[in-house]
């Protein structure tokens, strides 16, 4: 699986979120556990609760192919599209999407779809970037631009114009209307109260209705 980097403030801030994704989850919480949008496997490792199966899902059947061989043994792979998930309804303990909802063209069906396949009970934990916040361009501007220069990455600014469509301001507010039957939680951070415009990601933690 691909990595970032190995040290420095980078390194701190990208794996901040997946920790606080996965603060509440010390013990299990359930067996079936459902990726959508895994990437390069970025957050996995970050799981530390008991599941018997774990199953990894991306649009990109090339990418996962290329990672699977990585994974351990209990968790598998799937191509398939997150906005028309190819499962039976209430089937996963706990749903995780980590950034996915930013690139969705359709945020609304896909969070419908995620809470359908979430058995009564389950948890779904999502990754939402604070698009277009003060903190985030900051951070950006600072750090992970010059970063991906440095790299030979020139069109960073150009990538996150064109894949980051969907605003955070947007996706909240989708969501407390989608869960609104739901248990719904809102983590900001890095500085803890509730705005989008000056954290750098929000943390959305649905339990769904029994």
């Amino acid at each position: 699986m691909m990595g970032h980097d190995s040290d420095g403030i980078l390194s701190i801030l990208w794996k901040y979120p997946h920790k606080v994704m996965e603060k509440p989850f010390r013990s299990n919480a359930g067996s079936h556990i459902l990726e959508l949008g895994f990437g390069e496997g970025e957050h996995i490792g970050f799981v530390s609760q008991g599941y018997e199966r774990y199953l990894a899902t991306d649009i990109d059947a090339d990418r996962l192919n290329r990672i699977k061989g990585f994974l351990p043994s209990s968790a598998s792979v799937l191509a398939c599209d997150a906005l028309a998930l190819p499962f039976e309804d209430a089937i996963f303990d706990r749903v995780i999407a980590t950034c996915l909802i930013a690139h969705l063209s359709n945020p609304e069906q896909a969070m419908i779809e995620w809470r359908r396949v979430l058995k009564p009970g389950g948890k779904l934990t999502m990754y939402v970037p604070c698009e277009p916040g003060l903190s985030l361009r900051l951070f950006r501007k600072l750090f992970t631009a010059p970063k991906a220069k440095k790299l030979g990455f020139d069109g960073f600014n150009l990538y996150i114009s064109r894949d980051h469509i969907n605003d955070a301001f947007r996706v909240l507010n989708i969501a407390a209307e989608v869960f609104r039957a739901d248990s719904f939680k809102q983590v900001f951070r890095p500085f803890f109260f509730r705005s989008w415009y000056l954290n750098l990601f929000c943390i959305v933690q649905i339990s769904k209705a029994k």
